[in-house]
């Protein structure tokens, strides 16, 4: 792993979302759990790629960030994509779904930098000392993904390259800009024929290639990292190297962005979700205009959840055995 690499620290805080209506509420709630973590920030400005957020939910979004004196701006992807549609012979794909690739264009020329959140995000600490990461010879800055090496060489990763998760993803726009990744992120897209392994995830990784900077995992605290300990990751996922048992559990005593992936435990927003840090989301909604919000049923598939299940009452290596047989049984049928 890499150490920080810090440059003169910039007060002004640039943060992408991307979102539908369906989405808007998570959006918010990370929203404001950014605000509430960062008043340390002179400036703050959220860009929302608008992919069709409500009337309702634009003025919820609205008056949390006048709350904060916070700025916010809409940016319609309809408008923002009409001309970048790809075509594969018959077969057009939704560019909407693959905003994240679109930054260098959708963003203000005067922006050299944009840290992107997911939506399933809450930003529990201080951003200043990941927004300054040096980006210098790096596209990209991100914590490293539980992605086995199938995928990795799917996409035209070679031993020894990292694969990033894209939820949370400090973006050098200056050197996306300069390098032209915008058209190589779409020539990606048409090598594979529309379906690129994990989408706009996996042509990040397969463009970016070995200009991914590496940064500790409490920036990106997502779900498989409190479900399976560092060992355990490396064995179901077929991975040669990760993060290390101390690294990960530094992240999860206090991850400075936790990120509700898909996993055993479930998602905060849910009904029968244990994961450990649900209390920080559920606090953070309390405090948010859809503070009266039911939880929503589990969607976890039956599959996910028993498993969750098995995992938790069985030896370990017997559960490592099932998971991997499950891996190569997804690999089998792509």
């Amino acid at each position: 792993m890499e150490k920080g690499r810090k440059m003169e620290q910039n007060q002004s805080l640039c943060i992408a979302y991307a979102a539908d209506d369906g989405y808007a509420k998570y959006l918010g709630i990370s929203m404001l759990s950014l605000f509430q973590s960062n008043k340390d920030f002179a400036e703050i400005a959220v860009f929302v790629l608008d992919c069709g957020i409500g009337e309702a939910n634009r003025a919820k979004l609205k008056s949390i960030a006048g709350k904060y004196h916070r700025a916010i701006y809409f940016i319609s992807m309809e408008v923002a994509v009409s001309g970048l549609s790809l075509h594969m012979g018959s077969r057009k794909i939704a560019v909407a779904s693959y905003a994240r690739l679109f930054l260098a264009s959708i963003m203000p020329q005067a922006c050299e930098r944009v840290l992107y959140l997911d939506c399933d995000t809450i930003v529990r600490g201080s951003l200043m000392d990941f927004w300054n990461t040096d980006l210098e010879g790096y596209m990209v800055a991100g914590v490293r993904d539980t992605v086995d090496s199938f995928y990795l060489k799917k996409i035209g990763l070679e031993q020894g390259e990292y694969y990033v998760n894209a939820g949370v993803l400090l973006v050098n726009l200056a050197g996306w800009r300069d390098q032209r990744l915008e058209k190589r992120f779409m020539d990606f897209i048409r090598k594979f024929n529309g379906n690129v392994p994990h989408h706009d995830q996996g042509t990040i990784n397969g463009v970016c290639r070995r200009k991914k900077y590496i940064v500790a995992p409490s920036y990106n605290a997502f779900s498989n990292i409190y479900s399976f300990p560092s060992k355990t990751i490396k064995r179901v996922y077929f991975m040669e190297d990760y993060y290390s048992q101390k690294e990960l559990d530094r992240a999860k005593k206090a991850p400075v962005i936790l990120h509700f992936t898909t996993g055993l435990e479930g998602r905060p927003w849910e009904e029968n979700c244990t994961h450990p840090m649900r209390g920080e989301y559920l606090r953070a909604a309390k405090a948010s205009p859809w503070r009266d919000d039911p939880l929503l049923p589990d969607s976890r598939k039956l599959s996910l959840k028993a498993f969750s299940c098995f995992y938790k009452h069985v030896p370990l290596f017997l559960s490592e055995t099932a998971y991997r047989c499950i891996g190569l049984l997804a690999h089998i049928r792509d």
